[in-house]
């Protein structure tokens, strides 16, 4: 409930078995509220977002996992100049990441 003067929320205070709210700039009013009240529709539980395949799972790279054969290549890059970068396979199928430094050979 919001105040109906300047609209910020009312702090609901119990009085003589009566619910009020109050607000900062000193306005009150009676709330009627029932705590049994059931909540007549419930949500339906859905099925979830569907999974798909990525996209971007382009290359041929087996996922130790579940065994798909392409994924998504996904380069960090080198952070100092005596490190080599660092790639990630992301499985097109399950999500699953592996990581991979590549050799400066």
């Amino acid at each position: 409930m919001f105040c109906d003067k300047c609209g910020k929320i009312l702090k609901i205070e119990r009085h003589d078995n009566m619910n009020i709210g109050k607000c900062l700039c000193g306005f009150e009013k009676i709330i009627e509220v029932t705590a049994d009240e059931e909540i007549k529709k419930k949500p339906e539980k859905g099925k979830g977002a569907i999974k798909q395949e990525n996209l971007l799972a382009t290359f041929p790279h087996k996922c130790k996992k579940c065994g798909f054969e392409k994924a998504e290549v996904i380069e960090l890059g080198v952070w100092f100049s005596d490190e080599s970068g660092v790639i990630r396979y992301k499985c097109g199928k399950c999500g699953f990441t592996e990581q991979d430094k590549e050799s400066n050979t």
